[in-house]
């Protein structure tokens, strides 16, 4: 079983929605699925390190590879789930960060994870009723990793991009234009969820009026 890949990218690939590379580990090309969000690695000509699951089938063996050990752990306990294959996984892994998915679970918060392509109410509701007592250790994990730092309210990032993303739906954008728009916002989550943190409430109101009026001006001109 192949747990850890380090080497050279030799070629970038895509097939309809998957994209990925092969990895060049000691003349051996390994033809490796990635987290879209991740391919950006791919134009970094040294060498790379990649935490692997291995699926092998009829058919043939396929490896899926991401930058950090809990994104893989957290892919393999979405996989676990009857009936959830690894696009699903990729899918969930790719819109939201691993603490972000596990406190989505933990909360039951259904609504957010349908915002994902493919996830469905009953996907949905299968994912948190039999993961949500299965996360234990990633919230171990984050809380380790936040030691010593400022706390960050459980899920206001998260509920915070959901009034976002429910303002805009009611103004009648599809999800497609809400997650390409919000991008603006979430790939600063870390700073921003800080930022949230340590506002009063008019604050986060004047924060969320400059948000969407960032975000409206980008999908105004995606529209011209």
């Amino acid at each position: 079983m192949i747990s850890w890949l380090k080497g050279e990218i030799v070629h970038i690939w895509q097939i309809s929605t998957k994209k990925g590379v092969v990895l060049n580990v000691g003349g051996v090309g390994y033809e490796i699925q990635l987290l879209p969000k991740n391919i950006c690695i791919a134009e970094d000509p040294n060498k790379i390190e990649l935490w692997i699951h291995q699926i092998d089938r009829e058919d043939g063996t396929n490896l899926y590879g991401f930058t950090e050990v809990n994104q893989r752990d957290l892919f393999r306990e979405i996989i676990s789930v009857n009936g959830i294959g690894p696009q699903i996984g990729i899918a969930l892994l790719e819109d939201f960060e691993v603490d972000q998915l596990v406190n989505a679970i933990e909360n039951k918060e259904s609504n957010l994870l349908t915002k994902t392509q493919g996830i469905g109410k009953r996907i949905a509701e299968r994912l948190i009723v039999e993961l949500r007592n299965k996360l234990k250790s990633f919230i171990d994990s984050n809380e380790t990793n936040y030691n010593n730092k400022k706390e960050i309210e459980p899920n206001q990032f998260s509920k915070y991009i959901d009034e976002i993303y429910l303002i805009l739906n009611s103004l009648g954008y599809v999800d497609n234009e809400i997650k390409d728009s919000i991008k603006i916002i979430t790939n600063n989550e870390k700073e921003n969820s800080l930022l949230l943190n340590s506002l009063s409430a008019e604050e986060k109101t004047k924060l969320m009026d400059k948000h969407l009026k960032e975000i409206l001006m980008k999908l105004s001109e995606k529209s011209t």
